[in-house]
């Protein structure tokens, strides 16, 4: 798929630095001395872009599946379990759990992801030597695997409204916003890409908001937050603010540049907050949100307010964004009673949901070069084996919606990242 549109036997010319200068519409036409490299009888597709990952949670995956006597089973009691878990790291095991999250990645066809990363101090909260050491080792990871990473830098306060951190969050939390900033400086003058990550509501303070939604006009960066997850995280914000989540953020200033914040989630929301945030994006993870019991993205809601749908993967219990797609879908149908539910134009549904895997993450992250196949941009891509018996007796035409709709990353078999095969 070549500018969004499908293409029978094209040739990509690729420069040294990774990125597509030219695009021929069949191999006759392009310059006899081009070096070739031919892909087969395979589909190519732009690289996936994933909006949100917690990659140290994929080592809780198959853990938290077994009911306990006087466990309510929800949210909350997943939440203590991924604590437990998150104690257990040193910077070498955060590196190697990462390194293993984004090999997976990789393999489904993901060439970037936003790591929304909040494991930053020793467990009693005392900063390392270097105090972004936990960030340097998502660095390495991501660098040694060959996927692109924006770093969402997540900055947690507190347990709550006037509470100070639990003993297992404190190696979650910045002694001040100055002392995260700090961070966040050293990062982005060593060439990190970077986007601030207020954890949620109930883990930063307003006037901290402020100051966070300052430095991230000042700097142009992107800002990625939970956003009512859960019923309670509501109930809570109105009792301490008077409002909603997103009327907080908004407030505080995160939401005053148009696709600069992204509501991660978004489960919980009332007409007034999808106002607020349909000029800006909600990263939807429909796997997470089942598996915690958190509730379903009223999308086709989210999207008539003019809002950008990307998707993530999240706690990364399954790493698979082409299944995140369809879920997201027929979690609507489901919610809806209807069909062919996200739809935007006469393309197909498969391609719509294309677009939330790639475009619409890519603008999440700040990143509005990946996600298409064209010229001038990254030949970041992935091919799918037309002979794997997922697709194996699909008509061309019907390829990318049978894929979406019917298939899951299984048939993935080759992946480029800036014009270098990685897979």
């Amino acid at each position: 798929m070549l500018d969004g549109a499908l293409v029978s036997e094209p040739t990509i010319e690729v420069d040294a630095l990774g990125s597509i200068t030219a695009i021929y519409g069949d191999a006759a036409a392009a310059p006899a001395e081009l070096p070739r490299y031919d892909l087969g009888r395979r589909l190519l597709l732009p690289g996936l872009v994933n909006a949100h990952s917690h990659a140290f949670q994929r080592t809780i995956r198959g853990a938290t599946h077994r009911r306990r006597a006087g466990d309510p089973s929800d949210f909350w009691s997943w939440r203590e379990a991924m604590y437990g878990a998150a104690q257990g790291f040193d910077p070498e095991g955060l590196y190697r759990a990462t390194k293993a999250c984004y090999s997976e990645m990789l393999a489904a066809g993901i060439t970037c992801v936003g790591e929304f990363h909040y494991l930053h101090h020793q467990v009693d909260g005392a900063p390392y030597d270097d105090p972004n050491e936990l960030s340097r080792q998502i660095i390495r990871a991501a660098s040694e695997v060959g996927v692109r990473l924006v770093l969402l830098e997540v900055f947690y306060r507190r347990a709550g409204a006037g509470k100070a951190p639990l003993p297992e969050q404190r190696r979650f939390c910045d002694r001040s916003v100055d002392a995260y900033l700090r961070r966040v400086d050293d990062l982005r003058s060593s060439g990190v890409v970077v986007g601030l990550a207020p954890h949620s509501i109930r883990a930063v303070a307003v006037d901290e908001l402020r100051e966070l939604a300052d430095y991230a006009r000042a700097h142009d960066l992107v800002v990625h937050a939970h956003v009512s997850e859960q019923p309670r995280e509501n109930q809570e914000c109105v009792a301490e603010h008077g409002k909603t989540p997103t009327a907080a953020f908004a407030d505080a200033g995160c939401l005053d540049r148009p696709r600069r914040f992204t509501a991660v989630h978004a489960v919980h929301v009332d007409a007034g907050d999808r106002d607020h945030l349909g000029a800006q994006h909600v990263c939807a993870c429909p796997t997470t949100e089942a598996d915690l019991g958190d509730g379903i993205v009223p999308a086709i809601d989210h999207r008539r307010a003019g809002t950008t749908i990307a998707l993530g993967s999240d706690s990364n219990a399954v790493i698979d964004l082409i299944q995140e797609a369809r879920f997201l879908e027929m979690n609507e149908r489901l919610r809806t009673g209807a069909r062919i539910c996200l739809a935007e134009g006469p393309g197909g549904l498969g391609i719509d949901l294309l677009g939330a895997a790639t475009e619409a993450g890519a603008s999440s992250l700040g990143q509005p070069a990946l996600g298409r196949l064209a010229c001038g941009r990254p030949f970041d891509a992935f091919t799918v084996d037309l002979d794997h018996r997922l697709l194996a007796d699909v008509e061309q035409a019907h390829l990318v919606d049978a894929l979406m709709l019917a298939g899951s990353a299984a048939p993935v078999d080759q992946v480029f990242v800036g014009g270098t095969r990685r897979r």
